[in-house]
């Protein structure tokens, strides 16, 4: 996947980026167009973390050591995040 992934400033860029990327990635690698479970398995972990990164947007709206507690336990999720690369999708079909 390419940096502009991080870089981008809304979700919808981001995850546009991915999709792109990883079309770009099978044309040129794969010599194939990616399909739907492609898509599935590329996109999941960077929703999941797009959620978490939400999530945590959201707790910051609000005060108290609990909340950072679980600011702290949401950035461990994203930290834990397997995120997939053109490797693992080879000879799946």
């Amino acid at each position: 996947m390419n940096g502009r992934i991080n870089e981008l400033a809304t979700p919808e860029e981001r995850i546009a980026a991915v999709a792109q990327s990883l079309c770009v990635q099978m044309r040129d690698k794969e010599k194939r167009e990616p399909d739907y479970a492609d898509f599935r398995d590329v996109l999941r972990p960077f929703i999941q973390k797009e959620i978490l990164i939400a999530r945590i947007a959201e707790a910051r709206t609000t005060a108290g050591i609990q909340l950072t507690e679980r600011m702290r336990a949401l950035a461990n999720e994203i930290l834990n995040i397997v995120f997939p690369d053109l490797h693992d999708l080879r000879g799946r079909r």
